[in-house]
């Protein structure tokens, strides 16, 4: 073999690669669940930054505030310790029960809410989370403030 073949195989594997075969260790599906894939950017420190999971469905609903309720679990993966998460099946939260004018229904994402939602930001791995069927994933990055503040004896 070549010495340049041989520089550009090793360089296939730092780049191009990544994408795709990393998700080759996390399974398909889990329990007929789908699985989702968050690729979060790199930051200067990361220390400063965590995502919200905010699972949900498109719905038609009224006036009322409504979600679903639904706990996670972090897996993770045998042999490697990659972590992922699984969303058990949402269930109806509690909703207002307030007379709503006529016309007030619409299409909103109702979002499912639950503990464990809020983990720690890693761009040096994707995100992986399984969803029941029918559910879309959103998320959200939180960003921590540079500056600490004191607490006051008092």
């Amino acid at each position: 073999m070549s010495l340049r073949r041989a520089a550009i195989l090793c360089l296939s594997c730092f780049t191009g690669t990544a994408g795709a075969s990393d998700l080759d260790a996390f399974p398909a599906t889990v329990d007929g669940k789908v699985r989702l894939v968050i690729r979060l950017p790199r930051a200067a420190d990361e220390s400063r930054f965590m995502v919200e999971l905010v699972p949900g469905k498109s719905e038609v609903v009224d006036c009322n505030l409504r979600s679903y309720r639904a706990a996670i679990r972090r897996e993770t993966l045998e042999g490697l310790g990659y972590p992922y998460y699984v969303l058990a099946e949402p269930e109806p939260g509690p909703a207002g029960h307030k007379t709503c004018p006529a016309g007030s229904r619409s299409r909103r994402f109702v979002p499912v809410r639950g503990e464990g939602l809020m983990l720690p930001y890693n761009s040096h791995l994707p995100l992986v989370v399984y969803l029941p069927p029918g559910l879309q994933l959103k998320y959200r990055v939180w960003r921590g403030d540079k500056i600490l503040s004191s607490a006051r004896a008092e």
